[in-house]
């Protein structure tokens, strides 16, 4: 938070012209943050030019040598990303994985930073789209061990199958009664993909409410929704066989113990919104889906 709390307030010293050299100086930091030139007026131009520049005066060759300072300038860089625009962003990481990329340690020490800033459960900046440059360079990287390799190979695939704008993966399915599918299989219009362990409590009441919604119903019924409940465990559960008796007969549902390998579970539930196999919403709120159901619904009149 205190990151964030001090990319805010640096991103009003921009605006106001206020030099990030002094500002940086202030924090104790391991290098010399840049400071835009005057010429750069809107808020846009000058973190474009700070997160581009960032890294000139680091000496990466000792900078490693002081992890724990590095990793907060690193913190605070990816605190000025979000008032940048996307593809400043990407060179801008693409170039600092480039100067170090003949370093297995200092590759995998950036990738360790980025999952902490961008990918772990407490990254305060939650992006999927920045973190993939490190894990891929991390994964990659023949210098680097077999394990953490495979770790970082993980999250790619995670990553790369249930992106937005990702095709379905050929998850493997199965029904209570035995009967076997793969997710890729289902070329539908509107398939809600809601991952739903009987297990967890927050599951349990979406999945309520989801199966008492009015537009759901209306729509399963017109051919225009397909929910597709899985289980996120192994089919012969007994826990999860018992609740799918209880399940709405117009649901399809599955078991599918290997879904934490294609997709990104660390929060419950998960729903996907999915559209010719292709994905068009991820990490979908349950209110947010039935504004969605409603708003569906209402065209159908």
């Amino acid at each position: 938070m205190k990151r964030i709390i001090y990319s805010i307030l640096t991103a009003i010293s921009l605006i106001a012209g206020t030099s990030t050299a002094a500002l940086a100086q202030n924090t104790e930091t391991l290098f010399p943050y840049p400071t835009p030139p005057e010429e750069l007026s809107n808020l846009y131009q000058r973190c474009n030019y700070l997160v581009d520049h960032f890294w000139d005066k680091c000496n990466l060759t000792t900078a490693f040598l002081s992890k724990q300072r590095l990793n907060n300038a690193f913190g605070d860089w990816v605190g000025f990303m979000p008032y940048a625009t996307a593809d400043t962003v990407h060179m801008a990481i693409d170039k600092l994985v480039e100067k170090v990329k003949k370093s297995g340690p200092n590759t995998l020490t950036l990738a360790r930073m980025a999952e902490s800033w961008l990918w772990s459960d407490t990254a305060e900046i939650r992006s999927e789209e920045l973190y993939l440059p490190f894990a891929k360079a991390a994964a990659n990287h023949k210098k680097i061990s077999g394990a953490d390799r495979a770790r970082f190979s993980a999250h790619i695939k995670q990553i790369e199958n249930s992106s937005v704008g990702s095709q379905l993966p050929s998850l493997k399915l199965t029904a209570p009664d035995g009967t076997k599918s793969l997710l890729s299989d289902y070329d539908c219009t509107n398939l809600v993909i809601f991952f739903n362990d009987p297990d967890c409590t927050d599951c349990n009441m979406a999945r309520v409410r989801l199966s008492a919604n009015h537009n759901a119903k209306r729509l399963i019924e017109a051919g225009k929704l397909t929910i597709l409940s899985i289980y996120p465990g192994n089919p012969d559960d007994t826990l999860w066989l018992a609740a799918a008796t209880e399940y709405p007969d117009n649901w399809i549902v599955v078991a599918a113990p290997d879904a934490d390998e294609f997709f990104d579970l660390r929060e419950t539930p998960a729903i996907y919104l999915a559209n010719n196999r292709t994905i068009k919403v991820k990490n979908l709120p349950v209110d947010n889906l039935l504004d969605a159901l409603g708003v569906m619904g209402s065209k159908m009149k």
